[in-house]
């Protein structure tokens, strides 16, 4: 009777054992049940093996993307082998109707639906007591094919916008500042137009630096960094007290009018573009432009005329060798060198009796290029420095002497020994440079501030067709 009981006991013990395993197996994979933990513990919790992609965010590859600013999470993004991965009950793969039914019992009814051609899917957007998901439906299947969830307890101002706006997903965290898909977006396609007008549309595959990186890929980074600029630079004019006047602003609205009547109304539609929104951008950019102006105007603007001195000269070179098919030096026999030689002799003969040395040298020199205005330290690269050495021992209207470099030998004549239009002008790049290392120092401090936290999936899905 006592073994009966015991034995009673021990199948009941086993089976609270396999009940309470299953429960625990299952809590697991809810990766809800870890938002807010550090990373080390969520990954104990849900037995992910994560790997830091980039400042807070993590990844186990195809998997899932954990986004943990200051090592807590506050967003987790299931990819496409998450297998029992879920968010509130929704897993990939899982059938529309069923997820739906599961998002809309935590959320209530989507605030925005998106079409994403380039993952050929249908989006919907969920927003409640500070939580945002993104659900993404195969459009063929109607099975899940991607869910990001974010926690990031925002305002109800923030959530009231939000109702009204449907803004993609988070792609970037700069401090508070979030930046969603449109945004983005809107920086995208305006430097892929930019660089498709001069390199045409097949540029975005090709590795140009030879690192294994697109030039796609480097240009979405450099809108990250441009973006990321702008809403620091924001941030910081409010602390500063520089705003936009009331002209300023009416001049970014007429900006953003413009931008906006012109874009195609399929545009409008996938990228989420609303006239509000180009404001905002026109405004940041332009509120930018003022914290630079207003911060660098005391920069040193004393330039002394020996830093910028430009000089023009012309010049006439004769070879003293060839040059193969494949660019390669031939040199002259001993007979042809002393030709080329008595001809440059001549040549500067006429050129110090001519009143045109420009006609002279067009028609007898060599080289492609006759004419130079450079600076100290800047003569044509392809000449020795004997060439711009001499350049500048010249007087506006002499002729210098038979210079010779590895290319064979020139006569020189000086148009102007002061360029005045072209010193003004690297004077004042000489002193643009100065304002913009003045205030890149400044923005390198502004940074220390500032966690910047980047969604590289969902930016990494974003494609320039």
């Amino acid at each position: 009777m006592k073994l009966r009981k015991l034995g009673v006991l021990v199948m009941g013990l086993l089976v609270l054992s396999v009940l309470t395993s299953c429960r625990a197996s299952k809590d697991q994979y809810e990766l809800t049940n870890h938002m807010g933990k550090s990373i080390a513990t969520f990954e104990k919790r849900s037995k992910a093996e994560l790997e830091l992609q980039s400042n807070g965010v993590y990844t186990m590859k195809d998997v899932v993307q954990v986004m943990a600013p200051d090592n807590e999470v506050t967003s987790v993004t299931l990819l496409k082998d998450a297998g029992d991965y879920t968010v509130f009950g929704v897993g990939i793969g899982m059938d529309k109707a069923e997820a739906e039914k599961k998002l809309q019992e935590v959320f209530g009814k989507e605030i925005g639906k998106t079409i994403n051609s380039d993952k050929n899917a249908t989006t919907f957007s969920y927003l409640k007591d500070g939580k945002e998901l993104y659900a993404s439906f195969d459009i063929n299947t109607e099975k899940v094919v991607e869910i990001a969830y974010y926690n990031m307890g925002k305002t109800k101002e923030d959530e009231e916008a939000e109702i009204t706006a449907n803004n993609g997903e988070l792609i970037a965290m700069i401090g508070d500042t979030r930046v969603y898909y449109n945004e983005a977006m809107v920086y995208l396609k305006s430097a892929q137009e930019n660089y498709e007008v001069d390199y045409g549309k097949n540029i975005w595959g090709v590795d140009i630096l030879g690192d294994g990186k697109t030039f796609g890929e480097l240009i979405k980074d450099e809108v990250i960094n441009q973006i990321t600029e702008l809403k620091i630079i924001r941030a910081k004019a409010k602390e500063l007290g520089i705003t936009l006047t009331e002209e300023e602003i009416a001049e970014a609205n007429s900006y953003a009018k413009e931008h906006f009547e012109g874009l195609a109304e399929k545009d409008i539609s996938r990228y989420l573009i609303t006239e509000e929104l180009l404001q905002q951008i026109y405004a940041d950019n332009l509120l930018a432009e003022k914290v630079f102006e207003t911060l660098t105007i005391n920069v040193d603007t004393n330039v002394p005329d020996i830093e910028a001195n430009q000089i023009t000269v012309q010049h006439i070179l004769i070879y003293n060798g060839n040059y193969n098919s494949e660019g390669n030096k031939v040199e002259y026999s001993e007979e042809e060198r002393e030709e080329a030689y008595e001809k440059v002799k001549s040549l500067l003969t006429q050129a110090k009796e001519t009143e045109d040395f420009k006609a002279l040298a067009e028609a007898n020199s060599e080289a492609d290029t006759i004419e130079y205005t450079f600076g100290r330290g800047q003569g044509p690269k392809e000449y020795s420095p004997s060439f711009e050495q001499a350049a500048f021992t010249l007087k506006t209207g002499q002729v210098s002497d038979i210079i010779t470099t590895d290319y064979g030998w020139h006569i020189l004549y000086c148009v102007s020994d002061f360029n005045e239009d072209a010193t003004i002008q690297v004077k004042e790049s000489i002193i643009e440079e100065r304002r913009n290392k003045m205030f890149a120092e400044l923005y390198s401090k502004w940074t220390a501030d500032y966690d910047i936290v980047i969604n590289s999936e969902a930016w990494k899905a974003v494609t320039y067709e």
